[in-house]
């Protein structure tokens, strides 16, 4: 537990990690405050079109602020965490082990009795902190502003939907660490071990769901594109049987869009079961192929060479 608040202290003082997760933050607040601003510019002329229907006699309708599913306000919560989020954490596990191997720390930590395992449970461990620490503080700006908001109807059912949410939001972020952990372990170059998991990155992001579902650039970001119709044709057939698996950003994007209710499941192959499957494999995989790469590492030689 020491080692992985130590290692993910370290991680945090990089600037660029920094810089984009008060980038995401500053998100965060300002989509809460769209959130907020809409709602309660529609509950404002709610409130004085009531008198005049009563005045005319005709009957009152319900606030459409009421009939609104609360959770679809973090729609864009989703988008946030595909890009900002998903890459601050990138960058975190690059750092998490780069920093030790620039500082030239690991033949000494190496020729310890420590195994090192229990290292790369360190820094898997600093990883799922640091995830965790920035989505709770992204959450606890979300729940405030839905206690502010007039209007809404919440009870159990939508904190857990919430807590749902992030729980996807922290499997999607840790994959990229753990991804930008492996990379900064395995390569010889520092360039090339953060230039390969971010180009990762943008080909799960952007690439992948244009291939087998046809889905552009910008909707691939958009949470409710999931309505859209798959398209027919072998090729799609084909390459969505053999890259869907590996699509953890369709996944995740399926399964927020279908727990913040933006969504009627309607125009996609993938379900809840399927796309949780997909982070929880990832995840494992990545986190024992970091183990595996640690294990591996040539300690004479731990050093980048650029």
């Amino acid at each position: 537990m020491l080692s992985a608040m130590f290692a993910a202290r370290i991680g945090w003082r990089d600037r660029t990690v920094v810089l984009l997760a008060a980038l995401f933050f500053a998100m965060v607040l300002v989509s809460a405050y769209l959130g907020w601003s809409a709602t309660a510019t529609v509950n404002a002329i709610y409130a004085k079109a009531v008198p005049v229907f009563q005045a005319q006699g005709k009957p009152v309708p319900a606030n459409p602020v009421g009939e609104m599913p609360p959770l679809s306000l973090l729609r864009n919560m989703v988008t946030y965490v595909a890009l900002l989020g998903a890459l601050a954490a990138l960058v975190l596990g690059h750092q998490v082990v780069a920093s030790d191997r620039k500082a030239g720390v690991l033949p000494l930590v190496f020729s310890r009795p420590a195994s090192r395992i229990g290292l790369a449970l360190g820094k898997i461990g600093a990883l799922v902190l640091a995830v965790v620490a920035v989505l709770l503080g992204a959450g606890l700006v979300n729940v405030l502003t839905m206690l502010l908001l007039p209007g809404l109807a919440l009870d159990g059912t939508i904190w857990l939907g919430m807590i749902e949410f992030y729980g996807v939001a922290a499997l999607y972020m840790l994959a990229f660490g753990l991804l930008g952990a492996i990379c900064a372990t395995a390569f010889a170059s520092e360039s090339m071990a953060l230039l390969t998991p971010v180009t990762i990155w943008l080909a799960l992001t952007f690439i992948v769901p244009q291939v087998t579902a046809n889905i552009g650039p910008m909707a691939a970001l958009n949470p409710q594109s999931v309505n859209l119709e798959v398209p027919g044709g072998s090729f799609f057939a084909v390459t969505s049987a053999l890259l869907g698996p590996l699509s953890i950003a369709e996944s995740y994007r399926f399964l927020s869009a279908s727990i913040l209710e933006v969504t009627s499941g309607a125009g996609t192959t993938i379900t809840a079961g399927g796309a949780m499957l997909s982070l929880v494999f990832a995840n494992l995989a990545l986190a024992g192929a970091l183990i595996v790469a640690i294990a591996r590492l040539d300690a004479c030689r731990s050093g980048y060479r650029d």
